[in-house]
C-alpha cells in the first residue's frame, strides 16, 4: 500500500490526482490544490506519498522499494521543491518524507549527500514550518549516524539555542530543541575520546549545558525533554569534564536524577557522575613498604583506630597478619639458605600467600664485602638469588610427588608469580586448569576475578566464595572484586539501548543489588584496617542511593555510619604512611555525597514530576504537530520498538530479579540453566548445580510431586 499507512486518512487520498507528476501541466500537479485542504502535516505527507508513488516508509519491503529505485523517487519528490519553492506544504512534506527516509542508514546517507540539511535548515525560519523542520531533525539525528549527526551539531546548535532565547515559552520548540542537541550533540562528546576535538572545541558547551538545564525545569517540561537532557548530560561528562564541573546546577541535576523512580534515568546519571573524574582519578596501585610498615606499627596506631582493632580482635586484622606473615616469611627464606629444600620452602610459602595480600616480598641474600664494606648479592647454591623468584623452582619441587593436594599448592605458587610479575593471563590460564582438577579450590576463582572480563570475574568470584575451605584472607579478596565486577555490569546494562529486551534490564537490576549485598557484608565483617575497606565503602554508599532512589532520605542519614567509615579507612591508610588514591569510584561518591541535599532541593520536583507523568503523554495540544510526530515515529523498520524513539523505558519488576540470580552461588545471569526437575532452581553450569544437589534434593523431590 502506497504511503505510510494512515487509513484514517483515506479521503484525502482519493482526492490525489494524477500520479508522478513527472511533467510541468497542471492536470499532473492537482495534488498542489489539494494540499490547501490538508488538515495537519500527517495528512500532507500521506497525500505526496499518494501523488508521488512512494513506497509505504513504515515497513522493510517499502524502503526496499525505495533503495531499488532511489534516484527516480529522489528526482520526482526534489523536483516539486524546485518548483514550488515558497510553497511550505510541498517542501515541508517532501523534507519531511526525507527525514522519514532516514530510518534506513543507507538512505539517510545518500540524502544527506544530497544536501538535506541544507534544504531542511531555512524551515528553522518560518513559523509555519518552524516546528515542523524542528520534528524532521529529531527524527534524522535520531536515526543518523556520527557523520551526520556532528554535522547537524556543527550547523545548528547555535540556531537551536537561540530559538529557545527567542521564544521561552513555547513547550513545542523547548522540548524538539533539546531532543536534537541531545541526539547530535552526543556524537560529539561520546567515546573514551572525542571523535572531532576541533569541532568540540568550536562548541559553547556551557551555554548547551546551561539551556538544556534550565528548560528541564520549566515547570510545564516534559518528561520526553528530561529524559533527552539528562541523557545528553550525563554523555558529555566524560570529554567535557572542566565544563561540568565549573557549572554546578548541572551536576547538581545529574545527582537529582539518582531519586528518579526510574531504574534508567538512575544508571544513566550514576554513569555520567562515575565517567565526570576519570581522567583525573588515580588507580589503586598501592605498594607495601616491609621497613616503612613495620616503622609504622612500632609507632603505634591512634586511640580511635586501636580500638576498633582490638574490637575485631587484633590476631585477625590485616596489619598484624601481615606483620606475622613477613616475619615467617623471612624465617622460611632463611631456613633455604641453610638447607636448600625447596620443597619445604614452597609448602611453606603457598600457606603464607593464603594468609594475606603481602605475603611474599623481593629481597635477596646479601653479604658484607670486608674490602669495600658495601652489601653484595650472595650466591649460595639456589636456583634463584631475588627472593620473588624462588617461586617457579619451589612450584616444581612441590610437584614432584604428583598427588592433587601438592599440585593444588604449587599452581598457587605459579599463581602468585605471575600476579606478582603482572601477568594476570598467565595466572588465570593456571587457575583455569587448576579448577578443572580441584574445583573446590578458592585461591583459584580468586586469580580469575583480577581479568578484565567483568562475566567471568563475576562467575569466579560467586563460585570462590561458595568453596568449604577458604581462608579469610581469600574471602574477602573474592567478595571486593565481586563487588567491583558486578557494579560494573550493573550500570554497564542499565546504560544500553532498551531493544536488548526487558530481561537484560532485570539481569543489570539484579548485578547492582548483588554488588550492594557483598559489599555490605565486606563491610560488616571485613577487617577494619583492610586495604580494599575504602573502595567498597565507595560502591556501597554509591549503590545504597542508587538503589534505594527515592526511597533515600535527602540528608543521608541512612548512610551515617558508611560516610563515618571512610574516615575511619583513610586514618588507617595514614597510620601507615599510605596515601589514599583518588580513585574515580573515591571521586564520583565525593561528589554525589557533596551535592545530594541541595540537589534533592533544587531538582527533587523536575525529577518527580517527570516520575508522575504518563510516558505517551502527548507534547503539546497543537494537533498539526501531533500528527507529523505520529506520521514520522510510525516505522516498523526494526524488529524491536526503539524506546527512546517513543520516550519508553520498560517497567521493571523487581520482585523477578530472584530469577536472575544462580540458586547455589547467587551469581546474577539471564542465561542460567533451570532445574529440569522443579524448573524452580537455576544454575550457572553443571557445576553449580552438583554442588546444590544436597541442599535441593528435598525441595525438588516435594516440587515435582506436586
Amino acid at each position: 500500500m502506497p504511503g505510510p499507512g494512515h487509513k484514517k486518512k483515506s479521503k484525502p487520498r482519493a482526492q490525489a490526482a494524477p500520479q508522478r507528476p513527472a511533467g510541468g501541466n497542471s492536470e499532473s500537479d492537482a495534488y498542489v490544490g489539494n494540499l490547501n485542504n490538508a488538515d495537519g502535516w500527517g495528512m500532507i505527507c500521506d497525500m505526496l506519498c499518494v501523488a508521488f508513488e512512494i513506497p509505504d516508509l513504515t515497513t522493510k519491503s517499502g524502503l526496499k522499494k525505495v533503495h531499488a529505485n532511489f534516484d527516480a523517487v529522489y528526482r520526482r519528490l526534489d523536483k516539486a521543491c524546485t518548483k514550488y519553492p515558497d510553497n511550505e506544504r510541498i517542501v515541508g512534506g517532501v523534507l519531511a518524507i526525507f527525514a522519514k527516509m532516514c530510518a534506513d542508514s543507507i538512505l539517510r546517507n545518500k540524502l544527506h549527500e544530497r544536501g538535506l540539511l541544507t534544504k531542511l535548515l531555512p524551515l528553522l525560519d518560518s513559523e509555519s514550518t518552524r516546528h515542523m523542520a524542528l520534528r524532521a531533525l529529531g527524527t534524522i539525528t535520531h536515526h543518523g549516524g556520527g557523520t551526520i549527526r556532528k554535522d547537524i551539531a556543527r550547523r545548528t546548535t547555535a540556531t537551536l539555542i537561540k530559538l529557545i532565547e527567542e521564544f521561552p515559552d513555547d513547550k513545542v520548540i523547548a522540548e524538539l530543541v533539546v531532543t536534537v542537541l541531545s541526539h547530535s550533540i552526543s556524537g560529539v562528546v561520546e567515546g573514551e575520546k572525542p571523535s572531532d576535538p576541533t569541532l568540540l572545541a568550536s562548541l559553547d558547551l556551557r551555554a548547551i549545558f546551561k539551556v538544556v538545564t534550565e528548560t528541564s525545569r520549566k515547570e510545564w517540561a516534559s518528561q520526553y525533554l528530561i529524559n533527552h537532557a539528562v541523557s545528553l548530560l550525563a554523555t558529555a561528562t566524560l570529554n567535557a569534564a572542566d565544563i561540568c564541573k565549573a557549572y554546578p546546577p548541572m551536576l547538581k541535576f545529574l545527582v537529582a536524577g539518582l531519586r528518579s523512580a526510574d531504574w534508567v534515568m538512575r544508571c544513566t546519571c550514576l554513569g555520567g557522575i562515575i565517567r565526570l573524574h576519570r581522567n583525573e582519578s588515580e588507580l589503586d596501585m598501592r605498594t607495601l613498604d616491609p621497613n616503612k610498615f613495620i616503622g609504622c606499627i612500632q609507632r603505634g596506631f591512634p586511640p580511635h583506630l586501636q580500638d576498633r582493632m582490638m574490637d575485631y580482635g587484633l590476631p585477625r586484622c590485616d596489619t598484624y597478619l601481615t606483620l606475622a606473615t613477613t616475619r615467617d616469611y623471612q624465617a622460611a627464606m632463611m631456613a633455604c639458605a641453610q638447607d636448600h629444600d625447596l620443597r619445604a620452602l614452597g609448602l611453606k610459602l603457598a600457606e603464607l600467600i593464603l594468609r594475606t595480600e603481602f605475603s611474599i616480598a623481593d629481597g635477596m641474600f646479601q653479604a658484607q664485602d670486608p674490602r669495600t664494606g658495601r652489601l653484595e648479592v650472595m650466591d649460595i647454591g639456589l636456583p634463584f638469588t631475588r627472593w620473588i623468584d624462588a617461586l617457579p623452582p619451589c612450584a616444581r619441587a612441590v610437584r614432584t610427588r604428583g598427588n592433587a593436594k601438592d599440585a593444588d599448592l604449587a599452581d598457587i605458587l605459579d599463581i602468585k608469580y605471575h600476579i606478582m610479575k603482572q601477568r594476570i593471563p598467565d595466572a588465570v590460564d593456571v587457575a583455569r586448569k587448576g579448577l578443572k582438577r580441584n574445583p573446590g579450590a578458592a585461591y583459584f576463582y580468586y586469580a580469575i576475578t583480577l581479568s578484565a572480563d567483568n562475566t567471568e570475574g563475576l562467575r569466579a568470584a560467586k563460585k570462590g566464595l561458595k568453596c568449604k575451605h577458604i581462608t579469610p584472607f581469600v574471602r574477602f579478596q573474592l567478595m571486593q572484586r565481586a563487588v567491583e565486577h558486578a557494579g560494573n555490569m550493573g550500570i554497564q546494562i542499565l546504560q544500553e539501548s532498551p531493544a536488548a529486551g526487558k530481561g537484560r534490564w532485570e539481569e543489570g537490576i539484579a548485578f547492582l543489588m548483588s554488588a550492594l549485598e557483598d559489599a555490605k557484608t565486606f563491610v560488616e565483617e571485613a577487617p577494619p584496617d583492610n586495604r580494599h575497606m575504602n573502595a567498597v565503602l565507595y560502591w556501597y554508599i554509591l549503590l545504597t542511593i542508587t538503589i534505594n532512589g527515592p526511597g533515600s532520605s535527602t540528608d543521608l542519614r541512612e548512610l551515617q555510619s558508611a560516610l563515618k567509615g571512610r574516615k575511619i579507612a583513610d586514618d588507617f591508610c595514614a597510620a601507615i604512611d599510605i596515601r589514599p588514591p583518588r580513585t574515580n569510584l573515591r571521586l564520583a561518591q565525593e561528589t554525589v555525597v557533596k551535592l545530594y541535599t541541595a540537589a534533592a532541593v533544587e531538582f527533587g520536583p523536575v525529577v518527580q514530576k517527570a516520575d508522575a507523568e504518563e510516558r505517551l503523554k502527548p507534547v503539546s495540544p497543537e494537533k498539526l504537530e501531533d500528527e507529523l510526530a505520529a506520521w514520522l515515529e510510525n516505522t516498523h523498520v526494526h524488529d524491536e520498538v526503539d524506546d527512546e524513539l517513543h520516550g519508553l523505558h520498560p517497567k521493571v519488576n523487581t520482585n523477578a530479579v530472584a530469577l536472575y540470580r544462580c540458586s547455589f552461588c547467587g551469581n546474577p545471569s539471564a542465561v542460567l540453566r533451570k532445574c529440569s526437575g522443579c524448573a524452580k532452581a537455576r544454575y550457572c553450569d553443571s557445576g553449580c548445580q552438583k554442588s546444590h544437589w544436597p541442599d535441593h534434593k528435598k525441595m525438588c523431590s516435594v516440587a515435582t510431586s506436586n
